[in-house]
């Protein structure tokens, strides 16, 4: 079984890249979702676009796998090698994971059948300067720790800019690879690569495993957290366009990211909040209404409230 880490900051796209990945490579995977939050999304989402035969998702809530005590993880790992052996297992991280600890418990479990391929970052292209100023303990630990980064939504970037954003990045590394083109105009060849190349483990003189990687400790003042909520009321999407622009205004608290899905009578709809841009469109039918909403020093009594309908004009008057 081989593992592939695809980790990156909250919102970066790590789930937009998975499905594309699953299309274009047409490889059987099991996928390892970690959510930051009580309440998973992104599985079910991935799961909308294909048919349950055709890829399996473990979701993991309650908790970092990134925590070196969270023995959860490393005992799941072991479970689907033991049990439904895939040849390609995908781990995708919580946004705020710490790759460098997440290398370390899988280097563990790593012997002749399970194999570590160098770990993948996903870095969006349109607000990493902002988590670099305001999160680069998250950032760099995921950057550092890379041998592939790759630039999301960056579909009309030039490959001059491309580059300008690498040296920005600093990524001058020599066993850093960097695409610079978007990945929807890459080959077979560059799909491939990313399941050619193992992860470096090395043995000290004992014969004991020494994994090499750069690691950080989080400040305080970065540590972020999270606020899930179930079956959500939206009468419209004027409404939820309210309630996405009161989160933006930092009155609140500092809101990182927001994401969920809603139904309003017989449709369903998804939205996705990223720092002060946000999208929304529609989506296949869920089994229920839900949001996580992860930021700084944030409001929970009045962000419950802005989520439900019969508090709703209260907290707008």
């Amino acid at each position: 079984m081989k593992i592939l880490i695809i980790s990156g900051f909250l919102g970066s796209g790590k789930t937009t890249f998975i499905k594309e990945m699953v299309k274009k490579t047409k490889k059987q995977f099991v996928i390892v979702e970690n959510e930051f939050g009580k309440l998973g999304l992104d599985g079910n989402l991935i799961k909308e676009n294909f048919n349950n035969e055709e890829i399996k998702i473990w979701e993991l809530t309650e908790g970092c796998i990134c925590c070196s005590l969270n023995l959860d993880f490393t005992h799941s790992i072991l479970t689907i090698a033991n049990t439904i052996n895939p040849e390609y297992l995908i781990v995708e991280p919580s946004g705020v994971a710490m790759l460098s600890n997440i290398i370390e418990q899988l280097s563990k479990i790593c012997y002749e059948n399970i194999v570590l391929l160098s770990p993948i970052v996903i870095i969006d292209a349109n607000n990493f300067k902002n988590n670099l100023e305001n999160y680069s303990e998250y950032f760099l630990d995921q950057l550092n720790n890379s041998s592939k980064v790759i630039l999301s939504k960056s579909e009309n970037l030039s490959e001059v800019e491309f580059s300008n954003i690498k040296n920005e990045l600093e990524i001058n590394r020599k066993l850093v690879n960097f695409n610079l083109t978007h990945y929807s105009n890459w080959t077979k060849q560059d799909w491939e690569n990313l399941f050619n190349n193992e992860y470096s483990i090395k043995k000290d003189h004992k014969g004991e495993l020494k994994v090499v990687f750069n690691k950080i400790e989080i400040d305080k003042e970065q540590i972020l957290e999270n606020i899930s909520l179930l079956n959500i009321k939206i009468k419209n999407i004027p409404e939820l366009i309210f309630k996405l622009n009161v989160l933006m205004s930092k009155q609140l608290g500092s809101i990182v990211r927001a994401k969920g899905y809603f139904n309003i009578k017989d449709f369903w709809f998804k939205f996705d909040l990223v720092n002060n841009n946000y999208e929304i469109c529609g989506c296949n039918p869920m089994e229920d209404s839900r949001v996580v909403i992860i930021g700084k020093k944030l409001n929970k009594k009045y962000i419950h409230q802005i989520f439900n309908k019969n508090n709703f004009k209260k907290l707008n008057s």
